[in-house]
This record gives structure tokens, sequence and C-alpha cells, in this order.
């Protein structure tokens, strides 16, 4: 069964469509990764081709549940190979948008990290989009909306999604994880309104790993000179994981620079470590945490490109050690 935790707006929106019968060919749902795009995406196609004249979906039609089953002959789930979406991709959903559904009123493709499309791919795609057949339906999710061509989006219903309240990411965990409700009440504030992140943090394996990053950098920010390069070794053990180190890094700093402004912990993110950022906002500056919080995102914009890893983290560690 599909329970869903929060999207009221979002909702809304689908049931609107549904009750008018006004089911445009094509949506874009954006937002930051982790909000419940996908499931959400998945939910408006059972709502879409639910066979129940009212209170869409049931739940118990054969088109319900050959979609909860992901076996429906009507609804295509297309993903990214390799990181990215290529045009043979896109060749394969043309040929397909032009059969005729079997046996639903729409031949549904929900296209996730649709902004992983190739620039060719995009081409390719914005041609099925202009003409396509009344009975397709396109959702495409992205959480980068200014990677697609403007004329992709121009053609799409734009359906936002925002974080969600502390208290249904709580919920979430209590009904769905099995949480207790005093950990819930903290791994929700941890989670910051993202159902991905709340699942990471029921998780021993990634919550020893959050732990250790955060106490790496802890180290970084007490090292002065040239001994910091040393610390590359932690970077060079986790760099299949690059992206997620530098996301905690970077909440972390922040945390930092927000608690020293403010002296608010309300603020606080990462809560569970608010006395340890009690005792290093002092120590540090203003203008050095801002100055680090840019590097770590100028180095987090520089790893997708073709650079020199090591030399890269070297100059990472340095800008962060150095300074004030």
């Amino acid at each position: 069964m599909y329970r869903i935790y929060g999207h009221e707006t979002v909702l809304n929106i689908f049931k609107s469509v549904i009750s008018q019968n006004k089911i445009s060919n094509a949506y874009l749902l954006v937002g930051e990764k982790g909000l419940g795009k996908r499931f959400m995406a998945e939910y408006f196609a059972i709502m879409v081709n639910c066979k129940k004249e009212t209170e869409k979906p049931c739940f118990k039609c054969s088109s319900c549940l050959k979609l909860m089953d992901k076996n429906h002959p009507d609804v295509f789930f297309i993903e990214p190979e390799e990181n990215s979406i290529k045009v043979d991709t896109i060749r394969y959903i043309t040929n397909e948008i032009n059969i005729r559904p079997y046996e639903a009123n729409k031949k549904i493709f929900i296209i996730d990290q649709a902004d992983k499309m190739t620039v060719s791919a995009q081409n390719a795609f914005l041609k099925t989009l202009e003409e396509p057949p009344l009975y397709g339906l396109f959702i495409l999710i992205a959480s980068q909306q200014q990677k697609l061509l403007p004329t992709i989006i121009s053609r799409c219903n734009i359906v936002r999604f925002g974080k969600e309240s502390k208290n249904t990411i709580k919920n979430y965990l209590i009904c769905e994880q099995n949480i207790p409700e005093k950990e819930a009440e903290v791994l929700a504030h941890i989670a910051d309104g993202n159902f991905d992140q709340a699942n990471k943090l029921t998780d021993n394996e990634y919550l020893n790993f959050r732990k250790e990053t955060i106490q790496e950098i802890e180290k970084i920010l007490t090292i002065r000179g040239f001994e910091v390069i040393e610390e590359f070794e932690f970077f060079d053990k986790n760099k299949d994981n690059i992206e997620e180190v530098l996301k905690i890094m970077l909440y972390y700093v922040r945390d930092l620079l927000i608690y020293k402004v403010t002296k608010d912990a309300s603020f606080i993110k990462n809560i569970d470590f608010l006395n340890k950022i009690q005792q290093m906002e002092s120590q540090l500056t203003i203008n050095k945490l801002n100055n680090i919080i840019n590097k770590i995102e100028q180095f987090n914009s520089q790893i997708n490109s073709n650079v020199n890893y090591q030399l890269a983290v070297e100059n990472l560690l340095l800008d962060m050690a150095g300074g004030l």
C-alpha cells in the first residue's frame, strides 16, 4: 500500500487534474533529491490508470495491482545508465510511444533523474514532447531543473516539491521504520525535511560514516600549516562517496557559522553534535567559516569535471586549514 506522508499540495494538484479529467501530456516534478518525487510520480501513475470511477487510486483493480508490482505493460520506468540518459534510450521511448496502450487509458513514461539526459538526448526527446499522442503521459523527475533545456521545461507542467515538516518526517520514521518516538524526534530534526536523509539515519553503517566524517572535519579545522595534507588519506578512502562526504561537511560548517552568529540551537541541523559545535565555534571566525563553505562548494562543483582529484583535495585542505 502507498501510504503518503506530507505532500498535501502535490497530492491536491494530482487530485484536481484527475477529477477534472484535465491530464496534460507532460509533468516535471522538481525538488532536491530525497523529497519523495519518485514515490509521488508512481502514485500519480496509479491514479491516472486506476479503473475505478471515483476515489482514485483504489489499490484493488487490475491496473493498480500491476503498477504496484511494477509490471504494468503500459507504464515504463526510465533511469540513467552510467550516470546519464543517452539518446538511444530516448529513441526507445519514441518507438514505444507510437504503440497504443495495451489495456490502460494512458501510456506512461516515468523518467527519473531526467536532468541527467545528455544534450543530444534532450533534443531528441523534445521532438516527442512537441507532438505526443493523446494517450501519452511523461512524468519527468529532476533535482536540478537548470540542467534541462528551457524548451523542454516550457512543455511541462511543473510540480514543485519542498521539504516536509519535522513532524511529518517523525511520523514517517515511527510508522514506516519502527523508530521509537524520542529517537525519531532527533532523527527528524537532523533529516531536515528529507525522506532519503531520514532513511539513511536509520542505518548504523551510515551513522558511523557520518560520525567519522564530522570527526574528520573537526580535526582539519584544528590543524595549521602543511600538516593538513596528511588528511588526504580520508578523502582517498572515501573517493567513491565524496559527494556525501562534502554534503556532511558543508552542513556541519554551516551549523558552526549559524550558531556563531545566532547562538540559537534550534537552527542547528546536526543537533546530536551540538556540544561540540558550541565548543568549536569560538575558535573560528565568521570570515573563515564563510571561506570554508565557499571552498567546499567550489570543490563540489569540480569533482564531476576532469580535475586531478588529489591536487583538488589538497588545495581544499590547505584552504580549510589556512587563513582567518
